[in-house]
């Protein structure tokens, strides 16, 4: 059997729309701290249309990607930022919604759990991470 060990734990309140978490992403020297969900079933990490441009990010300039889930589809463009979870940063393509009020922004797949190692105790609401390779 393998035993898993991580970097950090953390203690996160439970609410309905899911397991939030404290972000930092940094472009070009400007740095913000948002609130995501952690979606493991996203493909994605989708931030806000108004993120982005608190980064300084020309938002429509990025890389196209027409994004669908459970409402139907949503226009986005990825950019490359750092990605930065408690002590653990790296580079990552992420993307910023096209139209403002994006009601909340996701960790998805590409760009943040394939960094990562995660395991999730729900019922504590603790999440442990470590950088992916450690």
């Amino acid at each position: 059997m393998k035993q898993l060990t991580f970097a950090q734990e953390h203690h996160y309140q439970e609410e309905d729309d899911g397991i939030p978490l404290l972000i930092k992403l940094t472009y070009a020297g400007q740095s913000i701290e948002v609130r995501a969900k952690v979606d493991p079933g996203a493909a994605v990490c989708l931030f806000s249309h108004e993120d982005g441009l608190d980064l300084g990010i020309p938002v429509e300039q990025g890389i196209p990607k027409r994004l669908g889930g459970l409402t139907g589809t949503l226009d986005a463009f990825g950019h490359e930022v750092t990605l930065q979870t408690g002590d653990i940063a790296f580079q990552s393509i992420v993307y910023f919604a096209k139209y403002p009020n994006l009601p909340r922004n996701l960790l998805g797949r590409q760009g943040w759990l394939r960094n990562l190692r995660l395991a999730i105790v729900d019922y504590d609401n603790v999440l442990y991470l470590s950088e992916y390779g450690s």
